[in-house]
């Protein structure tokens, strides 16, 4: 049988692993965030705000930053603004 100091202590422990783990949680989506952001800005400067625009769907739907590291590889290796969302369609 544990002792209610033993009990409050391991709560205390779960909570403070909950906390952190929402922490990191918080911090990923931000960065996704953040990466999205830039990738958007960078597709306005490279081919249009028209361009950006239809981007934001895929943008939204992207989880992952090594999918949005494919998209902003896009940005630098396509010709044109067509041939870039034809690509990124397919991410």
């Amino acid at each position: 049988m544990t002792t209610l100091i033993e009990r409050a202590r391991k709560w205390g422990e779960e909570r403070d692993q909950l906390w952190l783990q929402k922490g990191i949680e918080k911090g990923i989506e931000k960065g996704i965030e953040r990466e999205r952001e830039l990738v958007h800005r960078m597709v306005t400067r490279r081919f249009g705000p028209g361009t950006a625009e239809q981007l934001l769907p895929v943008l939204e739907r992207i989880s992952e930053q090594e999918d949005i590291a494919r998209v902003a590889d896009a940005v630098v290796e396509c010709e044109s603004a067509e041939e870039f969302l034809r690509r990124v369609q397919q991410t």
